[in-house]
C-alpha cells in the first residue's frame, strides 16, 4: 500500500557501458568536469558521470548524460536523478523507471529512457552471485554493514565500488522522489524541501544499489556508503530509498567474479 509521506558531450547514441578507459579509485577528482569515469571490477564494468555534491550544493542540475545512451547496453543497472531534479532514474537489468511527482502529489512511473541526468552511476553486470540475507540483517544500516562482508566472501574487493541487488519482500521502504518546480538557483537547503516522501509496506521489490567507501558526494550520499533505488514488479512504484526494513527470505546479489 502506497501513502504519501544532457547528455554526454557526444552526438552518438552508442552504448556507454563498454569501457573506453580504465579508472581507479583515485582518478575521479582528476577527471575533467562532465567527463565519465569508468572502473573495471571483477565481473562488472562501472561508470559514473557528474557528482551528487555538485548538484546538491552548487546547483548543477542540467543534464550531464542522455539516459538513452544506456538503452542498448546489455545487463545494465543505473540510478540517479532526472535532469533539473524533476524525478528519479532507476534501471534494473535494462528495465527503466522514471519516477515523477504529479500536481496532485501522487507518483507516476514511466518505463522510458527519455531523459537526462545531472549525475548518474551505472554498471553492466552479466552474471550475479546470489546469497540469502541473514535474519539479523533487517535494516538499511544492517545492509550497509553486511555488503562489504558479503562481497569479500564472494571474492570481490570491498575497497572498490560494488553494484548490488536485493530481491524479496520488504516490511517498509521510506523513499523520496525529487520534485523541483521552477528554475530558481538550487542549494542543499532547497534540496531537502523538494524531496517528496512516500512509503511502501509489505511489498515485493527489486532494489539496485551501489556501495563505495571512496565516492561519497559523487554517486554515494555523504552520510553513507550505499545508494539505493527500487522498482516494484509492476514498475508502478520506484524511487530513492531512505529507510528500509526487510521481511524474511530476502536475497542479496553481488557480481559474479570473473
Amino acid at each position: 500500500m502506497l501513502s504519501r509521506r544532457g547528455f554526454f558531450k557526444v552526438s552518438s547514441r552508442a552504448c556507454v557501458c563498454a569501457l573506453c578507459g580504465i579508472g581507479s579509485l583515485g582518478t575521479a577528482p582528476a577527471t575533467r568536469a562532465g567527463e565519465p569515469v569508468h572502473i573495471r571490477g571483477r565481473g562488472f564494468d562501472l561508470g559514473f558521470v557528474g557528482a551528487q555534491r555538485e548538484t546538491i550544493v552548487n546547483g548543477k542540475v542540467a543534464s550531464a548524460i542522455d539516459v538513452r545512451t544506456l538503452a542498448s547496453c546489455p545487463h545494465v543497472y543505473a540510478i540517479g536523478p532526472i535532469e533539473e531534479l524533476r524525478g528519479e532514474v532507476t534501471i534494473i537489468n535494462g528495465r527503466p523507471a522514471l519516477a515523477r511527482v504529479l500536481q496532485d502529489g501522487t507518483m507516476q512511473v514511466s518505463e522510458s529512457f527519455e531523459t537526462g541526468a545531472p549525475f548518474l552511476v551505472w554498471a553492466e553486470v552479466p552474471e550475479w552471485h546470489t546469497m540469502p540475507i541473514p535474519p539479523e540483517v533487517r535494516s538499511f544500516g544492517d545492509l550497509e554493514a553486511f555488503i562489504p562482508r558479503a562481497a569479500a566472501t564472494a571474492g570481490l574487493d570491498p575497497q572498490q565500488p560494488i553494484p548490488f541487488l536485493v530481491r524479496g519482500r520488504v516490511d517498509l521502504i521510506d523513499f523520496h522522489v525529487l520534485n523541483r518546480i521552477g528554475n530558481n538557483p538550487h542549494n542543499a537547503e532547497i534540496h531537502k524541501k523538494i524531496q517528496v516522501a512516500f512509503e511502501l509496506t509489505q511489498s515485493d521489490v527489486m532494489i539496485v544499489g551501489f556501495y563505495s567507501t571512496s565516492h561519497r558526494g559523487i554517486f554515494i550520499p555523504m552520510d553513507s556508503t550505499i545508494h539505493m533505488h527500487f522498482q516494484t514488479p509492476d514498475n508502478k512504484s520506484s524511487g530513492h530509498i531512505q529507510t528500509l526494513w526487510f521481511g524474511r527470505d530476502a536475497m542479496l546479489s553481488v557480481p559474479q567474479r570473473a
